[in-house]
């Protein structure tokens, strides 16, 4: 059982980008890996946590990447806000997740940044002109 989700974890998201024009859904990927581990315990919340959490960072750093050239071509200042929203963004991800681990308990210490990276990608799929949902 440990092997297959090991090798789960793995190719999540190679799968996940194999086809680009395919728009991931982060949570089903943390869902398929619980079922594929069996059950749900401190270990398999932080793999599957972990795997959906590496494939919405992916996601999100194409987007981040688009818009960000996007805004360049058309407004330096635009593209400079962006960058100064994504770096706080990233900062208030690290500190709330820090802070809802030391009071919920070590697995919110990646499924935290998991939910909040998949929540900013939806933003930034609108932001793009993606539409939020998969």
């Amino acid at each position: 059982m440990i092997r297959s989700l090991t090798i789960a974890l793995l190719l999540s998201p190679a799968i996940v980008w194999a086809a680009p024009q395919a728009r991931p859904d982060h949570q089903q990927v943390y869902n398929d890996c619980l079922a594929e581990a069996g059950g749900i315990n401190n270990g398999t919340v932080d793999a599957c946590s972990s795997a959906a959490s590496d494939s919405a960072k992916a996601e999100m750093t194409r987007l981040y990447r688009t818009l960000y050239s996007r805004l360049l071509a058309e407004n330096a200042e635009d593209a400079a806000q962006l960058e100064r929203a994504q770096k706080a963004w990233l900062v208030y991800r690290d500190l709330h997740c820090q802070l809802a681990g030391s009071y919920v308990g070590s697995p919110m210490y990646s499924f935290c940044p998991m939910q909040l990276n998949i929540s900013r990608v939806s933003e930034l799929r609108e932001l793009v002109g993606e539409s939020p949902s998969p």
